[in-house]
């Protein structure tokens, strides 16, 4: 008797300590190597910073380079205009978005839940995913932007910022309202 007993808590413990298998459905995601909670982020280029930032959450995996982050706020500091002089709006861009995913290798990143832009001119961009090229400093979106900037709106369907000069290109349909617009 004892030793069915024992056993029988063998059988138990061995239960109890057994991975646990995954709910049907779930993703089937390696585990980060890293996860970071209240993460401030920089990001470099020789001696000049590049980006700067913080996330609630950030998850890293090594083999690959990629890289997860929840609350996400991004600086991206001002460029040179095209001459070459400094920009003449000193605060940079900044990008804020619920979520963010990216690669290391790739340099490149991807802001989704609703993402919102804001230059230091003044300028307020919303759209639902924006994609960042750190080597290009450029970003772009398929999904629709909204903007706001101090005396107009605008609609388009795709857009491109260049963070260096804090310009946006919009395509497809495009509609402004002007002077002092409100919503």
């Amino acid at each position: 008797m004892p030793r069915l007993l024992a056993l029988s808590f063998l059988g138990l413990l061995a239960t109890a300590c057994a991975p646990r298998r995954p709910a049907p459905g779930a993703a089937n995601e390696p585990r980060p190597d890293v996860v970071l909670e209240g993460a401030r982020l920089r990001s470099y280029e020789g001696d000049t910073l590049q980006v700067s930032g913080t996330a609630s959450r950030v998850l890293y995996r090594r083999a690959g380079g990629e890289v997860q982050a929840t609350e996400v706020v991004v600086r991206l500091p001002p460029g040179k205009s095209a001459q070459g002089s400094p920009s003449s709006t000193p605060q940079g861009t900044t990008i804020t978005a619920p979520n963010m995913d990216g690669s290391l290798a790739s340099k490149t990143w991807v802001g989704t839940g609703g993402v919102v832009v804001r230059t230091g001119e003044g300028m307020v961009a919303n759209t639902p995913r924006l994609t960042y090229n750190a080597d290009s400093r450029r970003a772009h979106g398929e999904e629709g932007v909204t903007m706001k900037g101090p005396d107009y709106q605008m609609r388009a369907d795709r857009f491109t910022l260049s963070a260096a000069d804090q310009t946006f290109t919009f395509e497809g349909a495009v509609q402004a309202a002007l002077g002092g617009a409100t919503e």
